[in-house]
């Protein structure tokens, strides 16, 4: 009599275990298709129309080294130009740090390029002033990499996800450490396969 009530209840409770599980993979897929919310402050956030290879542009460290987007294979990176005489990237500086504080590690950092002409001297200056003390100090004194991404305005951040592709960006001035950017960050870390859908650009 025992095994007999026992079999309906373990199998109603595997059809109910399948079916929460259809369900989370049902929400994963939703959040996929639909994309992130833009809300706040990243309501200018502009998505990617379409998904490209990863750039192969390089800009310095602070010891005169190339560095590409390459070199972050596997994380979700913010890449953030900036410069000493532009006043929206130095209000903007220190939330991109703060970002880097709280989100970085093994699936995030951001990348912080100083354009300015006059190079590290000049970019640790403020880099000291504002007291930023999370972000690596990279360098772009000709402004190629930005020329090669399309930079157009100052400041830009872009979004690439962890096979290096661009998900979007914004033009202008932002707190990245507010709420809605830390989770528009969050949905990139949270949803790799996000940019599977966006049509191929070579």
């Amino acid at each position: 009599m025992i095994g007999f009530q026992f079999r309906p209840f373990f199998k109603y409770g595997i059809i109910l275990v399948l079916g929460a599980v259809g369900i989370a993979l049902f929400v994963v897929q939703t959040a996929e298709t639909k994309g992130p919310k833009l809300a706040g402050p990243m309501q200018v956030f502009q998505l990617a129309p379409s998904a490209k290879p990863r750039p192969t542009t390089t800009w310095k460290d602070g010891n005169g080294k190339a560095i590409s987007l390459a070199k972050f294979k596997d994380k979700v990176v913010l890449v953030n130009f900036w410069a000493t005489w532009c006043p929206p990237c130095i209000r903007e500086l220190p939330s991109i740090d703060r970002l880097q504080a709280s989100l970085g590690g093994d699936n995030f950092t951001v990348v912080a390029v100083s354009i300015d002409r006059g190079g590290k001297p000049v970019a640790m200056l403020l880099v000291k002033r504002l007291k930023i003390k999370h972000l690596t100090l990279y360098l772009d004194k000709e402004s190629k990499t930005a020329r090669d991404l399309g930079v157009r305005s100052m400041p830009t951040t872009f979004i690439f996800d962890r096979m290096g592709r661009e998900v979007g960006k914004l033009e202008g001035g932002a707190e990245w450490d507010d709420k809605d950017a830390v989770a528009l960050v969050k949905f990139f870390i949270d949803n790799p396969n996000y940019a599977d859908k966006l049509p191929r650009k070579k």
